[in-house]
């Protein structure tokens, strides 16, 4: 499971490094990513 959700990171990375955004809005998109990953795996913070 680890390293499924690793390999998940990197591809969100990867696309992130990509996108001509400010901060903010990488920021964002990165809590979403986190938020769907923790969902998948039915776990909350």
């Amino acid at each position: 499971m680890a390293e499924r959700a690793n390999a998940l990171l990197k591809v969100i990375f990867k696309a992130l490094r990509r996108v001509r955004l400010d901060p903010k809005a990488i920021t964002q998109i990165t809590r979403a990513a986190l938020v769907l990953l923790q969902t998948e795996h039915g776990r909350t913070s």
